[in-house]
């Protein structure tokens, strides 16, 4: 069992990130004791870093509910699945492209500077 401080910690979110996806049913309840204080059992934590993992590559809450909840059907549509991670990995390739692109400038911006200081040493 893990306490809510452990589970943020784990993946590093927030506190208040795990309550919310508790509230919006994206985990079953999770156990507490007497005093109110959540446990996490694995399973919870198995479903969390599904969602969680969802969630950082771009899918909405609610995305994230229904394919959790689809895949644990007895018959689940696969061709949907598919075809939502599909657009998942299409949208992850268009960030990639776009932190390439801000990497690029940055070396190019870090070249130029690094060749006018070596210009202006050399005075």
């Amino acid at each position: 069992m893990y306490t809510i401080a452990e589970v943020a910690e784990k993946f590093n979110v927030s506190k208040n990130t795990l309550r919310y996806y508790e509230s919006e049913g994206l985990v079953p309840s999770i156990s507490r004791d007497q005093n109110g204080i959540r446990h996490y059992s694995e399973n919870d934590v198995e479903i969390l870093n599904r969602i969680i993992h969802m969630r950082r590559l771009g899918a909405t809450v609610k995305e994230a509910k229904w394919f959790d909840e689809e895949l644990a059907k007895d018959n689940p549509n696969y061709d949907a699945g598919l075809s939502f991670l599909d657009r998942l990995n299409t949208k992850l390739d268009q960030k990639i492209a776009e932190i390439d692109q801000q990497k690029e400038f940055l070396r190019r911006k870090i070249d130029r500077i690094q060749k006018n200081k070596e210009e202006q040493l050399s005075k």
